[in-house]
């Protein structure tokens, strides 16, 4: 105890362990150049962005998908890649300034959708755009949150996700509501004041009445999407939660569609409203979404599937049917989504919903180069996510060719998850397996056969691939 007692009175517990042989510090990215306006328009592929703090605390207001919350949370300073892919999403943003558009991101589980939201979203951020982002559409629907009947609007109100949308579009958006003064407006004895959009938000938050807050909702997207000062970019994710059935109920126990809910029907209007129609379409900028198979209670919806096969099967659509299909039918998807019919059962307000919203679907699955993968290693191994030396080439292709070239999940995600990576290389020569060399370091590990028997599989595919892979 008196020994204890002097080693606390000299040191403590954190000081004791960083001074052990083991301890390392954390690592330095102060190097990464910040994503501010236009950066991401100048970058090449494979180029690593850090979050600026206004980004940040547009993430903190918003939310963010509990993947990438995840994810976010084990690098030293939170960043992003720059792929082939960004400046596609990013020319549909800019090109929206002039041409209002609706664009629905689709892929393989995996391939990125979610970030190219979030890189969209910090790019208008930093352009002086008034921004609205939903990470995730579905806690919209699944009955997360307190919810009451409103016969004044007809509705199914629910306080605290609009409040919680108002506090975002107020923390993230201030300037710009400061500059924008609207009227008042009256709804079954529900009152608006006239004054600046922030004034309004203000008030709103400042009364607990469920009523007053979601008519200032409504009225300060309306009045967003109508102004033609600001562009206006809408990101929504998990989009495919807007045409189906949720998991709220009414006093009889009945399911409630998504249309019949307050929050969901508020944002259902700047999908569906034609661009630049005068009372509640957007007139400046994008409604950017993306579609997710990622959760098994919540696929997308057959009578958006529908609708969606009845766009794509034309000629020379961007996205030819058979493609997006198969991006929600995959391996990697959740659940198997059977493909829409003529006699498949369908929800007849959802599928006009479905068809009025006229999403132009954008294919945003593209596999990762050579030049991204090897970006992004070396990056892990900056982090010190991984111990492997970023071009030992006997690790890399394995874990390239058995990811298929995807990035979140198979690629990075596998990286993370070594947990002891045999310290040899293989050259592979032929696709036959007798062909590999092996070449052991000076302390073998305890097995080596199991770990050469392992990776034979994706040596074998690595010599019948490596040549498809992408330049």
């Amino acid at each position: 105890m008196a020994l204890r007692a002097g080693l606390t009175s000299r040191q403590t517990s954190s000081q004791l362990s960083k001074s052990t042989q083991h301890y390392q510090a954390r690592p330095d990215m102060s190097d990464l150049h910040t994503l501010q306006a236009g950066v991401l328009d100048e970058c090449a592929r494979g180029d690593v962005l850090a979050w600026s703090k206004r980004t940040l605390a547009a993430f903190e207001a918003f939310g963010m998908p509990r993947e990438l919350i995840r994810k976010q949370a084990l690098q030293p300073r939170p960043r992003t890649i720059v792929r082939a892919t960004t400046h596609d999403v990013l020319r549909l943003c800019n090109d929206a300034q002039e041409n209002v558009s609706r664009h629905l991101l689709v892929g393989e589980p995996g391939c990125g959708k979610s970030m190219y939201l979030l890189q969209a979203v910090a790019h208008a951020l930093e352009s002086g755009w008034a921004v609205l982002y939903v990470p995730r559409c579905i806690d919209l629907i699944n009955s997360s949150s307190a919810y009451m009947y409103s016969p004044s609007f007809a509705t199914y109100l629910q306080p605290d996700i609009a409040a919680h949308m108002l506090q975002a579009l107020l923390k993230v958006n201030g300037e710009i509501l400061r500059r924008i003064e609207t009227e008042g407006i009256q709804v079954e004895g529900t009152t608006v004041p006239k004054g600046s959009l922030e004034q309004v938000v203000q008030r709103a938050l400042a009364e607990d009445n469920a009523h007053l807050r979601q008519l200032s909702l409504e009225h300060v997207i309306r009045t967003l999407a109508a102004q033609k000062d600001v562009p206006f970019l809408v990101a929504l994710d998990d989009i495919q939660a807007f045409f189906m059935t949720s998991k709220y109920r009414d006093p009889d126990f009945v399911p409630l569609e998504a249309y019949e809910l307050a929050v969901p029907r508020a944002l259902l209007e700047l999908v569906l409203a034609p661009p630049k129609d005068k009372e509640s379409g957007l007139q400046r900028g994008a409604v950017l979404t993306a579609l997710s198979s990622t959760h098994a209670e919540f696929p997308p919806s057959t009578e958006l599937l529908k609708a969606l096969q009845a766009s794509t099967s034309i000629p020379d659509a961007p996205v030819p049917w058979p493609r997006l299909f198969s991006t929600v039918s995959c391996r990697g998807s959740a659940t198997r989504v059977p493909e829409p019919h003529a006699y498949s059962k369908v929800h007849d307000t959802h599928l006009a919903f479905a068809q009025a919203s006229a999403f132009q679907p954008v294919d945003v699955g593209q596999r990762l180069d050579r030049t991204e993968a090897a970006s992004l290693l070396d990056l892990l191994h900056r982090e010190r996510a991984i111990w492997t030396v970023p071009n030992d080439e006997g690790v890399y292709w394995p874990k390239l060719v058995e990811s298929h070239g995807k990035y979140c999940f198979p690629f990075e995600k596998s990286w993370r998850s070594t947990a002891h990576v045999v310290a040899y290389k293989i050259v592979a020569h032929s696709p036959s397996p007798s062909a590999l060399t092996v070449h052991q370091p000076p302390i073998p590990p305890p097995d080596v056969s199991i770990a050469v028997s392992w990776l034979a599989p994706s040596l074998c595919a690595l010599a019948h691939c490596a040549s498809c892979l992408p330049q």
